[in-house]
C-alpha cells in the first residue's frame, strides 16, 4: 500500500488562518482519507468548513485520482458528522468504544463519498 499525506491550512482571503486537515491516498487503492479536521471555533457556523471540505474534495477527486475518501468522526461530535453529511457523506459503518480519552470510551462513524 503506497500512501502519500499531506497536511493544509484553509485561510481567508487576508491570510488568517480559519481550519486545518490531513489528507492521505492510498494510490494502490485509489481511496483517499480525510483527518485532523479542525476549523477555529470563532470561523463555526459561516461555511468555512463546508469550503474547506469541498476544496479537499476536488482535489482528492481530481488531482489526486481517488475514486472513494473516508473520514473517521467521533459519534460525540454531531456538528461535523451533519456538515460531512450535507456535503455528501454516508455512513459506512460504526466502530462503538474505540478510543480511550480521559477515562471515557469514545466510538466514531466512517463516512464515506464516492467520485
Amino acid at each position: 500500500m503506497k500512501q502519500t499525506c499531506c497536511a493544509y491550512v484553509a485561510t481567508e482571503d487576508t491570510g488568517q488562518p480559519v481550519g486545518f486537515f490531513c489528507y492521505s491516498v492510498d494510490t494502490e487503492n485509489n481511496t483517499g482519507f480525510l483527518k485532523f479536521i479542525i476549523v477555529d471555533k470563532e470561523k463555526r457556523q459561516k461555511g468555512y468548513g463546508k469550503e474547506m471540505l469541498n476544496l479537499a474534495l476536488q482535489y482528492a477527486f481530481h488531482i489526486t485520482g481517488a475514486g472513494l475518501v473516508q473520514l473517521n468522526v467521533f459519534a460525540k461530535n454531531a456538528a461535523a458528522k451533519r456538515c460531512y453529511e450535507k456535503i455528501g457523506f454516508v455512513e459506512n459503518h460504526f466502530e462503538k468504544n474505540v478510543f480511550e480519552f480521559k477515562d471515557e470510551l469514545w466510538s466514531r462513524y466512517n463516512l464515506v463519498i464516492s467520485k
